[in-house]
């Protein structure tokens, strides 16, 4: 009184079925997200700590102008920028506590890396501006102040 052999092979076929059918729907409903559909593009991260900024995101045709605020113990900040696959312009400002301008670039990307190391002018530490301006801005970005 067991299973007989024709009864275990349906099992598994319709095991086998089912397993073909999820692998099929994953291949065609895709696991690469369509553009900015679901938050994936255009949605930058900005995280702080009294020593550093970290702003970084990929983007596809970004066109903004975004403010952050960040709350220092430094008086000059160490600008690393890196853009990776990099069209457009993107601009960086930053404002001391005072609201003095102490840094202002301006990057160029034409489809390449492009990485940058500079310094900002002596500020007063305490609550900073950070502006981030960006035209018509594709590839991965990501911009660290320390």
């Amino acid at each position: 009184m067991g299973c007989s052999s024709g009864e275990g092979g349906k099992t598994m076929r319709f095991s086998f079925l089912v397993l073909l059918g999820c692998a099929l729907l994953l291949t065609f409903t895709g696991c690469n997200p369509p553009r900015c559909s679901d938050g994936c593009y255009n949605n930058p991260i900005a995280s702080a700590s009294a020593v550093d900024f970290i702003y970084e995101g990929d983007f596809f045709a970004y066109n903004s102008s975004e403010s952050y605020f960040w709350d220092t113990i430094l008086n000059d900040a160490f600008v690393s920028f890196e853009g990776i696959g990099f069209y457009g312009m993107f601009r960086v400002r930053i404002y001391d506590d005072f609201k003095i301008l102490i840094f202002d670039e301006i990057y160029f990307g034409n489809g390449g890396t492009l990485r940058s190391k500079s310094i900002s002018s002596f500020g007063i530490s305490g609550l900073w501006e950070v502006q981030i301006d960006s035209s018509n801005v594709d590839g991965f970005i990501q911009v660290i102040l320390d």
